[in-house]
């Protein structure tokens, strides 16, 4: 008789757990065509404008790696006697202490001399 009435219980209590899991009906969404474009437009501005972003940043890039490798006349200038001796060197190779030639010729700079860098001219190419 107990086996009865559990196995009923059992049996409502199956029935209202598959009625409440079972999926809900969604609403119908009706989209607004003004929304969905606007929506469309504001992602195609964000793409255009990091596309923008991006290869002016390679621009950037590109000139200022350019730069840095331009042949440039280092002259040292000993602030004493005011002897002058010029050098060719890469722009990129100049530090405060000294710097390398285009010939491989390492040369230091003492405490007394100063450094003047002269840009390569156009009409030297």
């Amino acid at each position: 008789m107990i086996s009865k009435i559990l196995i009923t219980l059992g049996v409502i209590v199956a029935c209202m757990w598959m009625l409440s899991a079972r999926a809900k009906p969604k609403l119908r969404r009706i989209a607004n065509p003004e929304a969905e474009r606007n929506r469309k437009l504001l992602r195609n501005g964000a793409i255009l404008f990091m596309v923008v972003m991006a290869f002016a940043a390679a621009a950037m890039i590109y000139l200022e790696v350019d730069r840095r490798s331009a042949v440039v006349t280092v002259h040292v200038i000993n602030t004493q006697s005011g002897s002058k001796k010029s050098y060719r060197a890469m722009k990129n190779e100049i530090h405060s202490d000294g710097f390398t030639t285009l010939d491989g010729t390492e040369v230091f700079v003492a405490g007394i001399e100063r450094i003047e860098i002269e840009a390569r001219r156009q009409e030297d190419d």
